[in-house]
């Protein structure tokens, strides 16, 4: 009798799945209920400042937070996900807030994570972003944030962001209430520096920083997706605020306290145009 023997791309399809599991279940294995003084806080050192990989690391609570007085580095590769993400999610930073990858080992933030036969990948379910509290402070550099209709919500000016790139965001709410309106389908922020009243805004393209993304990094990230390389013009209007009503309703959503959220002021924005340094 003959043996039939099982496809040899099924078998290396179900080991990546399996072992794709097996990497996610360590970070899965608790929830917030379990401990939830532990998981709403975010520790002061995740993963390595020498690491070269992929390494998840999972927030098991709905908030999270920075605590004031504390700061939390993020070092490179670092995948920031959620375990049960929804718009609901949200870092909330009152201390400081350091996401510090590099050139070739991006930090990443999503609301969720997907198994490839490629490994594993940022998911593309939605989360609330990063909120910076008055006195709080953030620096991103080479991080990639994915899905988060309001990536930062910032009442306070210590944000620096440096060569991080967001898809499937709308705007960012600055600390006057203006929305610094953005492309959702790819963004590019080379140099943002709120303390000194610079919103990555520059006249040509000798002006980007030595180390801000090219155009051939940017073709890279986005080798999975196609069909969009047009820069639109940036403008507050109904279309924007329609787009991120959802993110304004979560921040103004009772904290888990009771509380009532923050409150946003809306401000016609005096940002004309964004393209991150790229042509048309």
């Amino acid at each position: 009798m003959s043996r039939i023997l099982p496809n040899p791309k099924t078998v290396i399809a179900g080991l990546a799945l399996w072992l794709g599991s097996a990497c996610l279940a360590p970070v899965l294995a608790s929830s917030c209920l379990d401990n939830r003084d532990f998981d709403q806080s975010l520790p002061t050192v995740i993963g390595k400042e020498d690491q070269v990989g992929k390494f998840p690391f999972a927030l098991n609570c709905d908030t999270v937070f920075v605590r004031k007085g504390v700061t939390t580095t993020v070092h490179p590769g670092t995948m920031l996900y959620f375990s049960r993400p929804s718009l609901n999610s949200v870092i909330k930073v009152e201390g400081t807030l350091i996401i510090k990858g590099t050139k070739n080992s991006y930090v990443s933030l999503s609301g969720s994570l997907d198994t490839t036969r490629n490994g594993i990948e940022t998911g593309n379910r939605p989360w609330g972003g990063i909120e910076v509290a008055e006195g709080g402070k953030l620096v991103m550099e080479y991080a990639g944030v994915m899905r988060a209709p309001t990536p930062i919500t910032a009442f306070s000016f210590q944000v620096k962001i440096l060569n991080s790139w967001f898809k499937g965001s709308s705007g960012m709410i600055l600390p006057d209430g203006t929305l610094f309106a953005m492309e959702s389908k790819w963004q590019a922020v080379n140099s943002m520096d709120l303390t000194k009243g610079n919103t990555d805004q520059r006249a040509n393209e000798s002006e980007r920083p030595k180390d801000a993304i090219s155009q051939k990094e940017k073709n890279e990230l986005l080798a999975k997706d196609s069909g969009f390389w047009t820069w639109k013009k940036a403008a507050m209007g109904a279309g924007a605020l329609a787009v991120v009503g959802v993110g304004f309703a979560v921040l103004l959503a009772p904290d888990e306290d009771g509380t009532p959220g923050p409150a946003v002021k809306t401000a016609k924005s005096n940002i004309d145009e964004f393209n991150a340094g790229y042509p048309e």
